[in-house]
């Protein structure tokens, strides 16, 4: 067991395997990695896993969502701000480190239970002394300003004197270990001490000059009595330094404990930040780090009872899907609605935190079935930015709101115009500029939301003036092509992006229709039920009779491309000219390796496309598709799809199970779980994939427990796979809280735990979902 491999010290902080991922070695070439795999965030900010006492290898970032900056860049990204976790310890000089002493021992393991990270080894310096350090960290879920670090330190065969260094770090640099990509989106407003003990670091944003302030106290203990005999403090430059020293002795153990809060100009004005930071740690100090991580560790127990999915039979991949949920649901904030959802999490730098149409399609169902008020907040985001999505569509030369491929905090297009290779070339990027399926995907967000969580009251108030506005874009975005007497659209790049530009994108063009049809019926459906938000909806999106019929006409015209004579769906038009490359080799964690013609022609050049695109149309309007139309089109696309992206395999998953090639599914729900745990795509040193998180989630949901709704009612049609002895998982739905447990013979029992008594399609059969008896 994995807690066997960590003392008495660490015992309250550890749990059992299913929920502990262990880092058995110390490889500087893995901190990157393992940076990102033990990321600790609390919705509010994220702090990537890295050491302490640091190490040459390292990104040490803390994100704040919702404080970007751009600076020298190309876009607004999420600003590294101090670095608040830096604690050394010295004996006469020698800083206690991996890589400054000989590694007797070591073990680092992640409590996703408890949402704290854990550390043990044991390190010889080169005079021969041992220490024996432990450790534990998190950052508060209870008060989201708070995060601590607690250090065991053990002379195991000397004494004298040790010296520690709280250390707040304001030199960090986005893309430190990138020469040509580092920028400084911070500058210093002041370094100080704290009133009475600790240090104070506060820093600016460079273009919105918002503020940051950081502050940091340590003491240290023997025995529960307080051992410091020096406590001073340094302003180094941007390092706010708290010198502090003891007297150690061998085989006794001190226990060496940093509090950190950070707050920011987003939470309070600018002058009252010190005076909140200095509070914050006053109390936080004074309850006492065990308090507060039993307050921490207390809301998770809740968090877990919510989104915790249980599998018997399978333990590996039980624990892989648990990583996933865990990184998922802790990054989310469920109070600020001005911040979304980043495509690496508070986890990384790739992609500067800005959201795609990852939130809509892959994460945001997890967070309506499990944390409705959080989709909710993801739902408000997109509604807070309308009016920057209206004036992108008119800049571009369109009417409506034509939301970006890349959102930030002020609803402006942050994907960049340039793109600059590792060797110095730019070339330009054309991401932003052809690939509009992303407003297509806010508006069936929006749909699903409230399909999900019946929150009409969020469609009427918010939701339906996004969607008329999407659908005044999509009708713009259609161009009329009189010879044809149909609408098409052109120069358009759909989900998978190594065909750039096409005319009529499949995908697109079905999302872009869907999107009118939608919103004919929901005004049909507002005029009838609710007249009075009807008539306000009219006036204030100026919409007309004529421009509804107009929308009419678009929709019946669009083009959708196929074969000629068979049911097969063409990704776009020409698509079937190009030469037909098919994949015939898996590598040996089951990736599809590129065919070796690749080598010699372009991708472009040929039918092997990037990732899901037809197939994600398929998986999204399930109910436009007869089953032979769903099955010919998954075997046809699932040869020629590479998935260099981690949004593909969860969706084609979803879609074997669907159309009857259960044994592909089960491998490409493995591929999903475990492609950040065994770093499948050699990129988790930039993040968690998010959108493949929430993605893993909705294969096990939607495809293997086989839960969907039709016609407002909730069914459940498991198809687990012989791996699997059961499942057993929580959802809500329409304001009720059910238990979902199904049996290795797909057997399904439903429990009522909360709200009124439900109706349920249980494989065919109308069920009532009632209260578990005792």
């Amino acid at each position: 067991m994995i807690r066997e491999r960590f003392s008495k010290e660490l015992k309250e902080f550890l749990s059992d395997d299913q929920w502990m991922i262990l880092q058995e070695d110390y490889k500087p070439e893995e901190n990157l990695k393992y940076e990102s795999l033990f990321c600790l965030a609390n919705g509010y900010l994220g702090t990537r896993g890295s050491y302490e006492e640091g190490t040459i290898k390292s990104l040490p970032y803390t994100y704040i969502n919702g404080v970007f900056d751009q600076s020298e860049t190309f876009m607004r990204e999420l600003a590294a701000l101090p670095n608040w976790l830096t604690l050394k310890i010295y004996v006469e000089k020698e800083l206690i480190g991996l890589e400054n002493c000989e590694i007797l021992s070591f073990a680092r393991a992640l409590n996703m239970r408890s949402a704290c990270l854990v550390k043990q080894y044991r390190l010889r310096d080169k005079k021969g002394r041992e220490t024996l350090i432990e450790g534990v960290r998190f950052v508060s879920r209870a008060h989201e300003h708070r995060m601590a670090v607690k250090i065991f330190v053990t002379p195991l065969n000397y004494e004298g004197i040790i010296e520690i260094e709280n250390i707040i770090d304001g030199t960090v640099i986005n893309f430190c270990d990138a020469p040509r990509f580092k920028v400084k989106h911070t500058y210093l407003t002041a370094n100080e001490k704290l009133e009475e003990k600790g240090a104070y670091l506060e820093a600016a944003a460079r273009d919105n000059h918002l503020h940051v302030g950081c502050g940091a106290y340590t003491n240290a203990k023997c025995g529960g009595k307080d051992v410091i005999k020096t406590v001073d403090f340094h302003a180094f430059g941007e390092q706010a330094v708290e010198f502090l020293d003891f007297d150690a002795k061998e085989g006794v153990t001190a226990e060496i404990t940093k509090y950190v809060s950070m707050y920011t100009e987003r939470d309070v004005k600018r002058e009252e930040i010190k005076s909140f930071v200095q509070k914050e740690i006053q109390e936080f100090a004074a309850s006492g780090f065990e308090k507060e991580f039993l307050l921490h560790k207390s809301v998770y127990e809740k968090l877990w009872q919510e989104a915790d999915i249980r599998i018997k039979g399978d333990f590996d991949l039980d624990r892989a899907i648990r990583f996933n949920v865990f990184h998922l649901m802790s990054t989310a904030n469920d109070h600020d609605d001005r911040i979304n959802i980043g495509a690496k999490l508070l986890h990384g730098e790739e992609y500067g935190g800005h959201a795609f149409w990852d939130t809509e399609l892959f994460m945001m169902p997890f967070f309506a079935w499990v944390f409705p008020k959080t989709a909710q907040n993801l739902e408000n985001y997109r509604y807070h930015l309308l009016d920057a999505a209206k004036a992108n569509a008119a800049k571009n030369g369109f009417a409506g709101a034509q939301y970006p491929w890349e959102s930030a905090d002020d609803g402006s297009e942050q994907c960049p115009d340039w793109t600059i290779e590792p060797d110095g070339t730019c070339y330009r990027c054309y991401v932003a500029v052809y690939e509009h399926h992303v407003t297509a995907a806010v508006a069936y967000g929006i749909a699903n939301y409230v399909k999900i969580t019946g929150d009409t009251q969020f469609l009427l108030d918010k939701g339906a003036w996004i969607l008329v506005e999407t659908a005044r874009f999509w009708a713009s975005r259609c161009q009329y092509v009189e010879e044809k007497d149909r609408y098409e659209i052109h120069q358009v790049t759909g989900p998978d992006e190594w065909h750039e530009p096409v005319d009529n994108n499949l995908y697109t063009n079905y999302l872009a229709r869907w999107n009118l049809r939608y919103v004919r019926e929901l005004t049909g459906w507002m005029e009838k039920e609710y007249p009075e938000q009807y008539h306000l909806l009219v006036e204030e999106s100026a919409l007309t009779e004529e421009e509804l019929k107009k929308w009419d006409t678009v929709q019946e015209k669009l083009y959708l491309p196929r074969k000629e004579g068979t049911a097969l769906l063409e990704q776009f038009e020409g698509y079937f000219d190009l030469m037909d490359v098919t994949i015939e080799k898996y590598d040996k964690n089951d990736w599809p390796i590129k065919p070796e013609i690749l080598k010699r022609v372009g991708k472009q050049e040929t039918q092997i496309i990037k990732q899901a695109d037809v197939v994600m149309l398929l998986h999204l309007l399930d109910e436009e598709f007869d089953e032979e139309t769903k099955r010919l089109n998954y075997h046809y696309y699932e040869k020629r799809t590479l998935h260099g992206s981690s949004l593909s395999p969860s969706v084609y998953a979803v879609m074997g199970l669907k159309t009857g090639d259960p044994s592909k599914a089960y491998r490409y729900l493995r591929r999903a779980a475990f492609i950040d745990l065994v770093d499948l795509q050699g990129n988790t040193r930039e993040g968690i994939h998010a959108a493949n998180a929430g993605g893993v989630w909705q294969t096990v949901i939607f495809g293997f427990a086989g839960i969907s709704i039709e016609e407002g009612v909730l069914h459940v049609d498991p198809r687990l796979p012989k791996e699997w002895e059961g499942i057993t998982f929580r959802l809500h739905h329409k304001g009720a809280w059910i238990e979902v447990s199904i049996s290795g013979a797909q057997e399904v029992s439903l429990s009522l735990l909360e709200g009124e008594e439900v109706q349920a399609v249980v494989k065919g059969e109308i069920v009532k979902v009632q209260r578990r008896t005792v």
